[in-house]
């Protein structure tokens, strides 16, 4: 069972979320917050397994609880509810170790394969936002070679699939997708699937538009 807390200062976004959550036997909502004040508090009193938090909330905000979060608990699985115009704090964000981001208006699908997967250690960005938040940004000038391989297997995780998934498309196993992986991250110097995919489109590298 995978305990969830809330944290989003409009009412009708909270309820919302709940009636889908509802809907499933495997993620319970324990908790919902108004704001970044009183979502750390929930999370003091009823120590929840992931936090879906707003970034735009009066008297905490979402950067600002997450970071709170990230030192205290860097455990805690959090991700991130957000909009197109929210691209600076989408990346301190993912820095801070968030393992998802969702649009606001995403389907029920995506957010429940988001909660799960971010208690599976997947980290996931939305293609939308990814697209919008990165690929207008201006390509450094650095030249990174991706096989032919870690170019399908960067776009696919970039569409949103998971390493299983993308094995049994392509025909290999889990172990040498994620050896492929291993390699992406070494080439584009970082950490995490969201941080591969943020900076493969700054570098061009991908093309989710099409």
């Amino acid at each position: 069972m995978i305990n969830v807390l809330i944290v989003d200062d409009h009412q009708l976004l909270r309820a919302g979320l709940e009636l889908i959550f509802e809907t499933v036997s495997d993620i319970t909502v324990i908790g919902t917050a108004v704001d970044g004040e009183d979502g750390l508090d929930q999370v003091h009193q009823l120590q929840p397994d992931l936090v879906i938090t707003d970034i735009r909330m009066p008297k905490l905000d979402g950067i600002s609880l997450i970071k709170q979060l990230h030192d205290e608990s860097p455990e805690l699985s959090i991700v991130v509810l957000t909009t197109f115009d929210d691209q600076q704090p989408i990346q301190q964000a993912m820095q801070l170790g968030a393992r998802g981001f969702l649009l606001k208006d995403a389907d029920k699908e995506t957010i429940l394969n988001v909660v799960r997967g971010a208690m599976n250690g997947e980290t996931y960005i939305e293609p939308r936002i990814a697209s919008k938040a990165f690929s207008a940004t201006p390509a450094p000038a650095t030249t990174i070679d991706l096989s032919p391989r870690e170019h399908q297997i960067l776009t696919e995780v970039a569409e949103g699939y998971h390493s299983k998934e993308i094995a049994s498309d392509i025909g290999v196993s889990e172990r040498t997708v994620k050896s492929h992986l291993t390699s992406i991250y070494n080439k584009l110097g970082v950490f995490s699937r969201a941080e591969a995919v943020a900076k493969a489109l700054q570098l061009h590298l991908i093309d989710l538009t099409n």
